[in-house]
């Protein structure tokens, strides 16, 4: 992956590569050390920079290109 992406297709990605690889948030979150209901609440309200690079090596996400502003608004929640 050589694009730029927006927090929202991060995101996107990341959903469907933990519907791909472990079929579910219950089964993400087992291999994560997290509930389910914590990796929902991440998925929907953001967390910090080490946990979502974090989730993105369990996904095999590497390389992207990101747009920082979106994705600190967006994902990390800071404006």
């Amino acid at each position: 992956m050589n694009s730029c992406y927006s927090s929202n297709k991060i995101m996107e990605e990341i959903k469907y590569r933990i519907k791909d690889k472990f079929k579910n948030q219950e089964n993400f979150g087992k291999e994560l050390g997290a509930s389910r209901k914590t990796v929902s609440r991440i998925l929907n309200h953001g967390t910090d920079i080490a946990t979502f690079f974090k989730i993105c090596k369990m996904l095999g996400i590497n390389g992207i290109s990101i747009d920082w502003y979106s994705f600190f608004v967006t994902f990390l929640r800071i404006k």
